[in-house]
């Protein structure tokens, strides 16, 4: 089976009749190919490694492969495939001592919900609103705010009142019923709306102790945010309908009559109302918007759900969206980095160089400064005018690390300049190096114009389908290695031994060069920095590696 065309096929008829309701489904979930995909996509994602209450990983189920594949496809077919509890974590929301909780799925039933994402998200791509951004593919926060960027001037009349929406607690609330009832509207296929309801009531495990669930859809788990954008878009729907999908003359008319147009935008929960109309009429749109999601079973927050002017400016999506006096004196709208995004940045990169991490690789430090500042940047390079921004981060960031270098090697800043001073970039911007990895700098990236591209259903087009990855702080890399200075050590190896497999004399790149230890297990040394010396280590292979772990394992068993 062509998993792709299989795809193009659903959504193109879900397109071509807006109204059928797609039978014979789950043959799909159960079919061999399909399910290999399913398992591709999810262990090569990196949370692949992080188990559920079953404590399977990645290097578990890769462990039989085949026979974890096998079973799982023979539980689907005979309808006896039960999905476990999600074990919930709880991680700090962004600027806020508050936590949300995140549900971790076991990895058989991730790979089940990928599977059922990669069947449902096809047919719902050819209903999905234009003014959707979130969790969708080839959807992004940027396209959202180049949207806003675009509009806020608006024909027939600036937008000058902004409503802030926010729904309260919306993934723990959603209604069961009301949910399967909006999938049932494209799926006819009962399996598979079975299957979905025991997903849903799963229950949640925490400190051990199980609970039911009876709302609500678990944030972590993969087929998740479809289902949520499944459920909000009935509101997409009637803002669609009722205000932002009007004819340009029926637009004028309304503004003719004194009553105000409104521009939409939603990512997931989150969403924004512009009115270019008075307060009074955004104020009347927030308290339409309240009785449409009460309808739903769903709360308006009144602490979040703020109504503004625009001079004042609004945050969006980790933005700052604000009309404001532009270079040649008029009002003009500008996307800004809120100072709030700059603390943060500047918070993480002296938590990846705090001064009691000296005891860690360089070369691993400069790896996740370097992660920081590259997602960073990517998301903000968008802004009006952030090359002042990036250009102060940049000092920071190079003082910063200038400092941790010389409190590891207890030497001076002008010592640490003249070692490890490296120039990189098309400016030949002054930054600070290893002879294999070297420090980048906020300086080197250039802004970007927020332009709005034309959206396409990626799957009747047949376009890549691209996935926006999200910058989470809290788990972020801040280089930390469970083995101090490992990552130094990997590279004085390559610098002197090569990238040459010393067991099958495969030539490496020199990222897929892995590091062991030639003359026996490290754990038979009794001095480890003896262990960790250059004439007992040597660069090696992935599958070699793990072919001479496995038998130092064997080896070590059988030791008394």
């Amino acid at each position: 089976m062509d998993v792709s065309e299989m795809q193009r096929k659903l959504s193109l008829r879900a397109t071509e009749e807006p109204e059928h309701q797609f039978e014979n489904l789950y043959s799909l979930l159960c079919n061999e190919t399909w399910l290999r995909v399913a398992a591709h996509e999810t262990l090569k994602n990196s949370g692949s490694e992080t188990a559920g209450i079953d404590k399977q990983t990645k290097s578990n189920f890769l462990g039989d492969h085949e026979g974890n594949l096998e079973r799982l496809k023979g539980g689907l077919k005979a309808k006896t495939f039960e999905p476990m509890p999600v074990r919930r974590v709880y991680i700090p929301k962004p600027n806020s001592e508050k936590k949300r909780p995140l549900g971790i799925p076991t990895l058989l039933d991730r790979i089940v919900q990928e599977s059922l994402r990669m069947i449902l998200e096809p047919i719902w791509e050819a209903d999905f609103s234009q003014r959707s951004y979130g969790f969708r593919p080839n959807r992004s926060t940027y396209d959202a705010i180049a949207y806003i960027g675009n509009h806020l001037t608006g024909r027939g009349g600036a937008y000058q009142w902004v409503i802030e929406g926010d729904i309260a607690s919306y993934f723990d609330t959603i209604p069961y019923r009301r949910l399967i009832k909006a999938v049932k509207k494209r799926v006819a296929d009962r399996d598979i709306r079975d299957l979905l309801w025991k997903f849903l009531r799963a229950g949640v495990m925490y400190r051990g102790k199980i609970q039911e669930t009876t709302t609500g859809t678990p944030q972590g788990g993969i087929v998740s945010p479809l289902l949520a954008n499944i459920y909000l878009h009935n509101l997409d729907k009637y803002m669609e309908s009722k205000y932002t999908n009007l004819p340009d003359w029926k637009r004028t008319q309304r503004r003719r009559k004194g009553e105000s147009n409104f521009l939409y935008v939603r990512y997931a929960d989150d969403f924004v109302v512009l009115c270019n109309g008075t307060k009074a009429q955004a104020l009347a749109m927030k308290e339409e918007l309240k009785e449409i999601l009460d309808h739903m079973g769903l709360k308006l927050s009144e602490e979040k759900t703020k109504v503004t002017h625009i001079t004042e400016g609004f945050k969006f999506l980790g933005y700052q969206i604000i009309r404001a006096i532009g270079g040649r004196g008029n009002m003009a709208p500008k996307v800004l980095i809120p100072d709030s995004a700059i603390k943060r940045f500047q918070h993480a990169v002296r938590r990846i160089l705090a001064s009691n991490t000296t005891s860690e690789s360089t070369t691993a430090k400069i790896q996740a400064a370097n992660r920081l500042t590259r997602g960073w940047c990517q998301y903000y390079r968008c802004t009006s005018s952030p090359a002042g921004i990036f250009r102060n981060l940049s000092h920071e960031v190079i003082w910063d690390m200038t400092h941790w270098l010389g409190k590891k090697y207890k030497i001076s800043a002008s010592v640490v300049m003249q070692r490890y001073k490296r120039v990189m970039g098309e400016n030949n911007t002054r930054t600070l190096g290893t002879k294999t990895v070297t420090l980048i700098l906020p300086n080197m990236y250039k802004g970007k114009n927020l332009l709005q591209k034309p959206w396409h259903n990626p799957y009747t087009a047949k376009e890549a389908i691209i996935r926006e990855k999200i910058l989470w702080y809290d788990s972020l890399w801040s280089g930390y290695e469970s083995r101090h200075g490992w990552s130094d050590i990997r590279e004085e190896v390559i610098l002197l031994k090569g990238t040459t497999c010393y067991v099958c004399g495969t030539e490496l790149h020199q990222s897929e060069v892995e590091v062991d230890h030639a003359t026996k297990p490290r754990i038979r040394f009794k001095d480890t920095m003896e262990a960790d010396r250059m004439k007992h280590l040597q660069p090696i292979c992935t599958s070699c590696h793990r072919a001479k772990t496995k038998n130092d394992l064997e080896v070590l068993s059988r030791m008394p």
